[in-house]
């Protein structure tokens, strides 16, 4: 890892590492699914098992700071200084049905601003991280490789991940369909932006309007970190100090501000 990562970093890879192992221990099993706001939208035991273990790790390692989890009642009523925003096991519909690209995500939000940053992909044994001004990482044959986005800046030579297939129906993606990317590939559940950050690909816009702070700090800092951005759909910056944890226009990631800018623009003529 060498001297790139900080102590704080490499206790965070270290929780994301031990999270990932619990729900590697669930992984394909029979387990009991609720639902929290309809159909799309599943939790399981596995879900709550990492949240309990995160939480508590978290907490005895910064008893100061705040907690916001995804599958944990007990929120911040303010978002002002250290807060952590975890989602134990991002990708649930994935999980459930027996993909592998599901991920642990945690990430380290300041004053509204994310500064570290960790998203674990145990069944592909993939992890990526970033600390705010010292570059983005994947870890690679039990080292950590510096990653850079493209360079790419026009939509028709840019590759847009999509979400995984499911029955649930999205209209906003009948409009993006008018969008001219030169071609589109799914993305791994938990790390589509990590996709852009290590080259892969070149935009993420989210369709999903029930994203919440815990589904963009991490991804956001390891993007910026390796040259990307992030904005809600009007182009304006991910509000992490509102009392709602919920995004309220979603999100796009680009691979850089040009392309990026050109993205925003064509989402504001087609009225997303």
């Amino acid at each position: 890892m060498g001297n790139y990562l900080s102590e704080d970093a490499q206790k965070i890879l270290n929780i994301a590492d031990q999270a990932g192992s619990i729900l590697l221990k669930h992984f394909k099993t029979v387990l009991e699914i609720d639902y929290k706001k309809d159909e799309f939208d599943p939790v399981t035991l596995a879900d709550r098992e990492s949240d309990n273990f995160i939480r508590e790790q978290l907490y005895t390692l910064y008893p100061n700071d705040l907690i916001l989890s995804e599958e944990n009642d007990d929120v911040p009523k303010e978002y002002i200084g250290r807060v952590w925003m975890v989602d134990p096991l991002n990708g649930t519909k994935s999980f459930v049905k027996g993909s592998g690209t599901f991920a642990v995500v945690i990430g380290l939000v300041v004053n509204g601003v994310p500064i570290l940053g960790c998203v674990n992909v145990p069944a592909q044994n993939k992890v990526f991280c970033a600390e705010k001004g010292k570059g983005a990482f994947e870890k690679v044959s039990g080292a950590f490789e510096k990653i850079h986005t493209s360079s790419v800046h026009e939509i028709q030579e840019s590759c847009l991940i999509t979400r995984e297939q499911s029955n649930e129906v999205r209209p906003i993606e009948e409009k993006l369909n008018q969008l001219p990317f030169l071609k589109r590939v799914e993305g791994i559940s938990g790390a589509k932006v990590c996709m852009i950050a290590r080259g892969d690909a070149e935009v993420h816009i989210n369709t999903n309007f029930r994203a919440c702070k815990w589904d963009t700090a991490a991804p956001q800092i390891i993007l910026e970190e390796a040259g990307g951005v992030v904005s809600d759909l009007d182009g304006q910056p991910i509000n992490y100090k509102k009392e709602s944890v919920d995004l309220d226009r979603s999100y796009v990631a680009s691979a850089n501000m040009e392309l990026h800018l050109k993205i925003i623009e064509e989402l504001r003529k087609l009225n997303v």
